[in-house]
């Protein structure tokens, strides 16, 4: 590596900020673990059947 390549990444080096970095990175992360925990409760909750009725296919009633 030559000298210059070398101040080059030294100087990109100590630029960097490990918290800002962290809080960076961190963003993106906590937002894809709510979209992924979202997801994953509407699978759970959709493997169980429903107590109640359907309201998507209305509610029938028996006419007396």
């Amino acid at each position: 590596m030559s000298p210059q390549q070398e101040a080059e990444l030294t100087t990109y080096r100590d630029s960097l900020n490990p918290a800002d970095l962290a809080r960076r990175i961190a963003e993106p992360q906590e937002r894809l673990l709510v979209l992924a925990k979202d997801k994953t409760e509407h699978l759970y909750l959709a493997s169980f059947p429903s107590a109640l009725p359907d309201v998507r296919r209305g509610i029938r009633v028996q006419a007396s």
